[in-house]
């Protein structure tokens, strides 16, 4: 009862308003939400955008562990950027049904290429998980495991923090920055093929960290999967 009108407090004195037709009395109102329809995503190589492949061009793999990226829709669409703003940021837990709603419909498009897939995360520090109070990329996990019916495992910790990619300059990491910032979860044996997720894709440079940890521990396969993706510079 008393969380029930501690959340009608807050609703009155900060009410929500729709994101496209700013309504009052949700982040997406329900008849957005039926008529939005996601940028399709770009075909082409995350890192350089060239090519006509979401696989890793055939230029950046020689210094890039990830192999390919499936994403949601680009970062540069108003409403979503919105959205994860106040999902990541402002911690508007309501902002996951939105997120779900929308990759049921548009799962049938989004599947990775097949094979038979772990499905893990980028994950945070600990230090910021405690001060968020929920892992984003965790969520995004969670969501990927669902849709395409995959395992889902905690494969990596993160060991060392550092800046947010929103506060660093075009999300660039220094050089050699990366080299040490995850490692394997205890006991763990690192499968052939890993479905790897994160919130949004930037520079790449975390979650291709990421991806050189599982393929210098075994990993055949590591395909990106996010919600959004940044424009490639």
């Amino acid at each position: 009862m008393e969380s029930r009108l501690r959340h009608l407090a807050v609703e009155a004195l900060f009410p929500r308003f729709c994101v496209a037709c700013r309504r009052e009395g949700a982040l997406m109102c329900r008849q957005c939400l039926d008529l939005w329809t996601p940028v399709p995503p770009q075909v082409s190589c995350a890192f350089c955008g060239r090519g006509g492949s979401p696989r890793t061009c055939s230029e950046c793999r020689d210094d890039r562990y990830l192999d390919g990226l499936t994403y949601f829709v680009p970062y540069g669409n108003a409403l979503m950027r919105e959205l994860i703003v106040s999902w990541k940021f402002h911690g508007d837990r309501s902002v996951e049904d939105v997120f779900v709603k929308s990759l049921r419909r548009a799962a049938p498009r989004m599947q990775p290429p097949l094979a038979p897939y772990w499905v893990t995360w980028v994950p945070l520090h600990e230090s910021r998980l405690r001060s968020r109070g929920f892992d984003q990329a965790q969520r995004v996990a969670t969501w990927a495991g669902e849709l395409f019916g995959l395992p889902v495992e905690t494969l990596i910790r993160r060991s060392k923090k550092t800046a947010q990619q929103s506060r660093t300059i075009h999300g660039q990491r220094r050089v050699g920055e990366m080299d040490t910032i995850f490692e394997l979860a205890p006991g763990i044996v690192v499968p052939d093929h890993v479905l790897l997720c994160d919130d949004v894709f930037t520079s790449g440079t975390t979650i291709d960290a990421a991806a050189r940890l599982l393929k210098e521990n075994g990993a055949k396969t590591v395909w990106g999967f996010t919600l959004a993706k940044g424009r490639t510079t």
